[in-house]
């Protein structure tokens, strides 16, 4: 039950690191140029919402899942990192509306560990690997169970 808002992190080691947390907001805050990830949820950390956040320009991800679940991340910005968005281990999280462009390796990159995973209007662009998917470009390496959304000309949103 932690709410971590409205900070400008730059040049640290994490920017900001939740471990082993639930029910918390990550709201409207930068996070850039620094040692590791922008953003971080480690080890068990669910139920948290990842929103209106920027994490450019880190060494290592923008934002990283590890071995989290029931997250939501929606209307973040990721962009110049060594990865966008990385989910490692993690399951059961939904990424809305997130924009992850110019990275290194890959804009968003579930690892093989990752299940069950909804992804509904990303946009990745001008990163080094990614599949485009339905209009979302993502790199899934033996992700299982994971829906991709995308709108119909009806208006109804349709999953693969």
């Amino acid at each position: 039950n932690i709410t971590v808002k409205n900070l400008n992190l730059h040049n640290n080691s994490h920017g900001i690191l939740l471990v082993n947390t639930t029910n918390s907001k990550i709201l409207n805050n930068t996070a850039n140029l620094n040692g590791y990830e922008g953003i971080s949820l480690h080890y068990y950390s669910s139920n948290n919402s990842l929103t209106n956040n920027t994490a450019n320009s880190n060494s290592w991800n923008g934002i990283y899942l590890g071995s989290s679940s029931n997250n939501f991340l929606t209307n973040n910005t990721a962009n110049s990192n060594s990865y966008g968005i990385y989910l490692g281990s993690s399951s059961n999280n939904f990424l809305t509306n997130n924009t992850a462009n110019s990275n290194s390796y890959d804009g968003i990159y579930l690892d093989k560990f990752s299940s069950n995973n909804t992804l509904t209007n990303n946009t990745a662009n001008s990163n080094s690997n990614y599949i485009i998917i339905f209009g979302v470009i993502v790199l899934i390496i033996a992700a299982y169970y994971f829906f991709v959304m995308r709108k119909k000309k009806k208006g109804k949103e349709e999953s693969k």
